[in-house]
């Protein structure tokens, strides 16, 4: 009996997205390292369910933030509609996953699932050069190390915001975990959490660890600097830029003792001795002000110099009384970290490095605003819950940045390199 090949009709629409070449999501997907998830997910789907109903599970997560489904339900309705999720999702050819499927996979991967699969995916954009590429525009001789950026996101609770007020005056909600936040223009009914992660200067997430709403950001720096040594420990961070909200003497002196790292902090207000100008820097016997000449950071002290400017000032009524080669003057780290080093508003790179705390948190809140809804798709009760679905849109970004670099050369969405 002879064999015959029929043509046969496109029975899925599937099939016209799967080879159209301009198709962004399919070639998104297409590009996925699945060796980043594979290892993780693996161990917790090794000897039950599906074949690779695992590592099916957590595509069809990054799915959802892509296409900003708002719940797992609508996330499940929409896999079994369209032929062209299920097979990007690699669920082509098994039983499409109920919405209570993804409250399993949350159970079993946990957050430290969740954080072992973003570190993978950091670590593939580490190989590509994205995590700390070449830029012109900062000192040559600068620190060797990542320069990270420090942000806090609030979240909104859309589905545990029912609370009772207390004899005490405190709200129990039906999510113990979330709490009123501080007064904000932007929230009229600010109950939730908060996420609070570390950037890196061109907007890969690395760390991301979630509050409740009242928590202020000073308190979570250190747990999100040890959370970095321990994930990452093969990588040394030489700046962190913060905000005006983390200016305290004991944040600036620890992160730098405590952790080897240069904090480039905002500075409020603040009020030099007698001495000084209205900048800190020093000056003279006649009030001129010094130069800055270098910063030793094994002394822990700052070197300012005399470059006898008063001898070219024809208003000078008695003569310098020192040398003519001029004096150097040093400020001291243990008086002030927060006034006198390790890098004060007059330095080089804390100039060049301000400027990029601006865009990298605008930004990025942008992108987990406007992209990828965060707030408005976050649907889930308990820390643990939530700080997951704050990995997944790190994961995604991350992603994002991988995909641009791999497709068009972009190493980064916020800052022009």
């Amino acid at each position: 009996m002879d064999n015959y090949q029929l043509p046969l009709p496109t029975f899925s629409s599937a099939y016209l997205d799967l080879i159209d070449q301009s198709n962004d999501l399919v070639r998104y997907f297409r590009m996925i390292n699945l060796s980043n998830i594979y290892p993780v997910v693996n161990r917790c789907y090794s000897s039950s369910g599906p074949k690779g109903y695992g590592v099916a599970l957590f595509l069809s997560r990054i799915m959802k933030v892509k296409q900003t489904f708002v719940s797992d339900r609508i996330l499940a309705k929409r896999l079994s509609e369209n032929s062209t999720y299920r097979h990007l999702c690699l669920l082509d050819k098994g039983i499409t996953p109920s919405h209570n499927t993804y409250n399993t996979l949350r159970k079993r991967l946990g957050v430290d699932g969740y954080a072992k699969v973003h570190v993978n995916f950091v670590n593939e954009a580490n190989k590509a050069g994205l995590l700390n590429p070449y830029i012109k525009r900062l000192p040559k001789n600068r620190r060797k190390g990542l320069i990270l950026i420090g942000d806090s996101t609030p979240i909104r609770s859309y589905c545990s915001s029912k609370g009772i007020k207390q004899d005490d005056g405190s709200w129990l909600f039906t999510d113990p975990s979330v709490s009123f936040g501080r007064p904000h223009h932007r929230d009229k009914y600010p109950v939730g959490h908060k996420a609070h992660s570390l950037i890196t200067i061109t907007g890969i997430p690395m760390i991301s660890i979630v509050s409740t709403r009242i928590d202020s950001d000073q308190i979570h720096i250190f747990p999100l600097l040890d959370e970095f040594k321990k994930r990452f420990s093969s990588l040394s961070i030489a700046y962190i830029v913060l905000d005006a909200g983390y200016d305290a003497e004991e944040i600036h002196k620890s992160i730098y003792e405590d952790y080897n790292i240069i904090p480039i902090i905002i500075r409020k207000e603040m009020v030099y001795p007698k001495g000084f100008n209205t900048e800190g820097i020093p000056l003279c016997d006649f009030g001129y002000p010094l130069m800055k000449t270098g910063i030793d950071y094994k002394r822990k002290r700052s070197r300012y110099h005399c470059r006898k400017i008063c001898q070219k000032d024809t208003q000078m009524i008695f003569p310098c009384s020192l040398d003519t080669g001029g004096f150097n003057l040093y400020t001291r780290f243990k008086d002030s970290y927060r006034k006198y080093g390790p890098a004060t508003p007059d330095t080089i790179v804390y100039k060049k490095l301000k400027p990029f705390r601006t865009a990298i948190e605008r930004g990025f809140g942008l992108v987990k605003e406007n992209r990828y809804r965060m707030e408005y798709t976050n649907t889930y009760m308990g820390i643990n819950n939530v700080t997951m679905h704050v990995i997944e849109h790190d994961i995604l970004l991350t992603q994002d940045i991988i995909f641009e670099y791999n497709t068009i050369r972009k190493i980064s969405p916020v800052i022009k390199v």
